[in-house]
C-alpha cells in the first residue's frame, strides 16, 4: 500500500485542462468519475478538497477490505492498481 497526502486537490473537468495540467491527473474516480489534479485552474475549477490522501494498493483483496472497514471520499480501479481517496494524513 502507497499513501500520498496532498494539502488540496482540486475536482476539475479535464476536457477544459491544457494538455500539459491534463498530464497532472493524479486520480480518475470510478465512483463519480470526478477527476481530481494537484493544480488549480481558474478556469475549470469544480470544487477543493483539502487535507487529503490517495491510497494505492498492490491487489484487490486488500482495496477491497479498506473500502469495507474505512470511510471513503472516491475510489478508482482506472488506474494500474486500485486506489482509494480519503481525509487525512494518516
Amino acid at each position: 500500500m502507497k499513501k500520498t497526502y496532498y494539502e488540496s486537490l482540486y475536482i476539475l473537468d479535464a476536457d477544459a485542462l491544457e494538455d500539459d495540467e491534463q498530464d497532472t491527473l493524479v486520480m480518475c474516480g470510478s465512483q463519480n468519475w470526478d477527476y481530481y489534479f494537484p493544480l488549480d485552474s481558474e478556469k475549470a475549477n469544480i470544487e477543493t478538497l483539502s487535507n487529503v490522501s490517495i491510497v494505492e494498493f498492490k491487489n484487490n483483496n486488500d482495496f477491497e477490505t479498506f473500502v469495507k472497514s474505512n470511510q471513503i471520499i472516491d475510489y478508482s480501479l482506472e488506474h494500474d492498481n486500485p486506489m482509494v481517496l480519503v481525509y487525512g494524513k494518516d
